[in-house]
């Protein structure tokens, strides 16, 4: 058969051996190299940065300085020095230049920093959002794996039907070209067949090009070369009818919003507290070492200080404005969200229970278009029917395999998109009979 050429010719394209892969297999790959994980890893650690950076609202601030200076000035030249003696007198002494080193070690421990606390606050937030982001992203990639995974699976059932109608067109053409010759059938007939026949190597084609691309696209989720040929280990399960998942949970993604709508808040809060006056505690040990003067420096001091900052250019003022302005966007976010989310849910049951009416139909549409196509094929070898029936006998069979093939992915992946719409993960839904 001439489809057989081609089908060899795409297969030896691909280069590379055939790398074995289980849809566990893809999930884990997925879970350690999708570029989209990896950006809200990276997110979670930037949050995580940030909280690090708010420990200041509690943790001491150790520093140590070493200065070293000279300084002569008349403020150390010609000092009335008193003198000894009766009676007591005064007399003028030059005490400088004065030179030498000073080193310290300094503590300032904050005791209460309204404003800090409140930053501190909603960095705890915001890091648990963005756990929740990253949970919810990572149940998502779950169903998008499964997803291109048993989209390669479909396809492949495409390929398989287009191959099965190649050779059943090939075989209408021989009958044709065999009638032809024996003055059976017309030149018509002929004709229509080999068209039919180059109709049928197209799609055989088309069909194994619409499969490398989904293959690409899986290696390409994955962090595979693109190169590498795959050879899918697990099959598509059946579906499974449509049930109810009972009181939907939380979703991650709705969680993480209401807690960035609290980060948010919190912030303004910490923005308003800077009105509020700090206090800290300091204490410094200092030593000194050079000239005579230097040499008598050494001490220590301990401090409670009291900072309030009662005008800074309104910039406290815009600061505040700004917070309460995101506050507020977190909070339509967060609106936007749930409504979106109850839609989600609510659409989701309709697509599953549709979609596995349309695979109930479909099969049982093509048990019927089978046996249209076997008696229009007996017909025409019996010579009372005519080759375009029988041309549009399998076309329609065609169609129906097609549309069996497609609703039984949906119907899969309707069931897992309600499972993960309702706060679930999204295989288990998929478990069910194998082909």
């Amino acid at each position: 058969m001439r489809y057989s050429w081609l089908i060899t010719i795409v297969v030896f394209l691909i280069p590379g051996g055939a790398s074995s892969l289980s849809l566990d297999e893809a999930l884990t790959i997925a879970s350690e190299q999708a570029v989209t994980l990896q950006m809200l890893a990276a997110e979670t650690r930037q949050a995580q940065a940030v909280q690090q950076q708010s420990s200041q609202a509690f943790l001491p601030i150790i520093s140590a300085d070493a200065v070293w200076l000279r300084a002569d000035s008349s403020l150390i030249t010609g000092v009335p020095v008193p003198t000894a003696g009766v009676p007591a007198g005064l007399q003028r002494a030059d005490l400088g230049p004065v030179e030498g080193t000073l080193t310290g070690i300094q503590i300032v421990q904050p005791l209460y920093h309204a404003d800090a606390l409140q930053q501190r606050k909603s960095a705890e937030l915001t890091v648990n959002a963005r756990r929740l982001s990253e949970q919810w992203g990572r149940q998502a990639l779950r169903l998008e794996v499964a997803r291109q995974y048993f989209d390669i699976l479909r396809l492949q059932e495409h390929e398989k039907a287009a191959v099965r109608s190649l050779s059943a067109t090939s075989e209408a053409a021989r009958l044709a070209g065999a009638g032809y010759q024996q003055g059976l059938s017309s030149r018509l007939d002929m004709e229509q067949a080999e068209a039919e026949q180059a109709a049928g190597e197209a799609r055989v084609v088309q069909a194994q090009t619409t499969l490398q691309q989904a293959q690409y696209r899986l290696k390409s989720l994955l962090g595979m070369a693109p190169q590498r040929s795959l050879e899918l280990q697990d099959a598509m399960p059946y579906p499974l009818p449509p049930t109810p998942a009972g009181e939907p949970l939380l979703r991650k993604d709705l969680e993480a919003h209401k807690l960035a709508v609290a980060a948010a808040d919190a912030s303004t809060s910490a923005f308003e507290a800077d009105w509020i006056p700090r206090v800290n505690l300091l204490a410094r040990q200092q030593w000194a070492r050079g000239s005579e003067l230097l040499d008598r420096a050494d001490g220590w001091l301990v401090a409670v200080s009291l900072q309030w900052t009662l005008f800074d250019g309104f910039g406290r003022q815009g600061r505040t404005a700004e917070a309460r302005s995101k506050a507020q966007k977190a909070r339509a976010q967060l609106e936007q969200t749930r409504r979106r989310v109850h839609r989600e849910q609510s659409i989701a049951m309709n697509q599953w229970q549709a979609s596995f009416s349309i695979w109930q139909a479909a099969k049982k549409s093509v048990q019927a278009a089978e046996r249209a196509a076997q008696l229009a094929t007996r017909r025409y070898q019996e010579k009372v029917g005519s080759m375009t029936d029988l041309l549009a006998a399998r076309a329609r069979l065609n169609r129906e395999r097609a549309l069996l093939i497609d609703s039984r992915y949906q119907t899969v992946l309707s069931a897992m998109n309600y499972q993960l719409q309702n706060g679930h993960d999204p295989l288990p839904a998929s478990e069910g009979g194998q082909l």
